[in-house]
């Protein structure tokens, strides 16, 4: 790593409005380098210090004196015996008879009857045994068979049967309650009604009252006092070239805004474009003052880039312009690539035989989006909501396209990398 020695320019270092650093740096393909500051300034700030003057104590005292005072007294007149009434409702209950039906079964009873005697018969199937005799030979036998029948039932059944309903009326009596106004009255007995009423009373007598008595004493002023300092430090700059080393040179500069040098601000910027793109990713300085001097500490990150890393991609052209008036889709063939996130302004304008010219359409959208699409290589322009007159056989149609920078800083560059392109194309129908 190179260390180099600043090149320092001091800007009025007696009464300074503006006291300034700088230094040029030149790049050549360097992963790092340090930037060192050793000058010496003068500091101006404002000093307390003591200076003659006159103060003053507040000495109380008597003083008799009169003013107004608001007092009150009370007015009063006799309001008469009067009497006060009013509504008040009364529940007033009373009973009134009810009459309803109530019903119960009568005991229940045993009906009996006889059941005749009824003949059951199944029949038995037949099954057949096998065994072998003493000669070997297997013999069989049916058995079984035949109807068999017996006698069922018969005899004296008896069934419950529930007794029959009776039913007679029984009074009983509810109570049943209303509301009942009723007017009650008091006797309001006679009685004074007083207010109190205003009136002003002069009133005398010692006030305390306060006079100022001065007295010699020191009070604190400042002055501007100038204090030789040493301005010294480092900023250490680290460059990310990604391989490149081209050469190129910058210049480094710390402000303090006036001469007590309580802050600093620093800026970085090309002396020359080059034919890289230089981002300034990054930049700070701090400052810590002792008793004799300023030591600043400063980091600065720069970023060196080809433009073709950074630059959006445009396409070279757009061919096979046709436009489908059932959906209003204007669709234009991309001759090229085309960047992942653009922005699309297209402008429209008739161009008849005989009548002026017209703005058919201005469409302003990003893509991709519902209304920008790509199918394949062809981009469509989605035109139904801003479509102001219909078209002619003949059309100039402005097409531009706006990407953003891929990198992060500010770039340092004077002539910016190429953020939009315009194409001018016809439509004919």
């Amino acid at each position: 790593m190179n260390v180099l020695s600043f090149l320092v320019m001091l800007l009025a270092l007696s009464t300074p409005l503006l006291a300034q650093v700088q230094s040029d740096l030149p790049f050549q393909g360097q992963n790092g380098d340090v930037v060192q500051i050793n000058q010496p300034i003068n500091v101006t700030r404002p000093v307390p210090y003591n200076v003659p003057s006159t103060c003053y104590n507040q000495i109380p005292y008597q003083s008799y004196e009169c003013h107004n005072e608001t007092r009150y007294r009370q007015q009063c007149h006799w309001i008469p015996e009067s009497e006060r009434c009013w509504n008040e409702n009364e529940r007033v209950c009373r009973s009134v008879p009810e009459t309803r039906q109530v019903c119960e079964n009568g005991p229940d009873r045993e009906v009996c009857h006889e059941v005749p005697q009824r003949e059951v018969c199944i029949e038995r199937p037949t099954r057949e045994i096998c065994h072998t005799n003493p000669q070997g030979q297997r013999v069989c036998n049916t058995v079984g068979g035949g109807r068999e029948c017996h006698m069922s039932g018969g005899g004296r059944q008896c069934d419950t049967v529930p007794g029959a309903r009776v039913c007679h009326n029984e009074t009983h009596y509810e109570q049943e309650c209303q509301n009942v106004p009723r007017r009650q009255c008091e006797r309001v007995p006679g009685r004074n009604d007083c207010d109190s009423i205003p009136y002003q009373e002069q009133v005398c007598g010692n006030e305390t009252r306060y006079r100022s008595e001065p007295y010699a004493c020191t009070k604190i002023e400042y002055r501007d006092v100038t204090t030789p300092k040493a301005l010294v430090g480092e900023i250490d700059v680290r460059f990310l070239t990604h391989g490149l080393n081209d050469e190129f040179a910058l210049q480094f500069k710390v402000d303090a805004p006036d001469a007590k040098f309580e802050s600093f601000a620093m800026s970085v910027k090309l002396l020359k474009d080059p034919k890289v793109v230089v981002i300034l990713k990054n930049k700070s300085i701090q400052a810590e003052e002792s008793e004799d001097k300023i030591q600043l500490k400063g980091e600065v990150l720069i970023e060196v880039v080809e433009a073709s890393m950074i630059t959006p991609i445009f396409p070279t052209g757009f061919k096979n312009l046709a436009f489908d008036k059932e959906s209003s889709l204007l669709s234009l063939e991309v001759e090229g690539g085309l960047s992942a996130q653009e922005t699309i302004e297209a402008q429209i304008v008739t161009r008849p035989w005989i009548f002026k010219s017209k703005t058919v359409a201005q469409f302003k959208g990003l893509f991709p989006s519902p209304l920008v699409s790509l199918k394949g290589n062809v981009l469509q322009l989605n035109l139904a909501s801003v479509l102001e007159h219909k078209m002619s056989k003949k059309n100039d149609v402005s097409i531009k396209l706006t990407a953003p920078v891929c990198a992060t800083g500010e770039i340092l560059n004077l002539k910016k990398p190429e953020l939009s392109k315009t194409y001018q194309l016809e439509l004919l129908r």
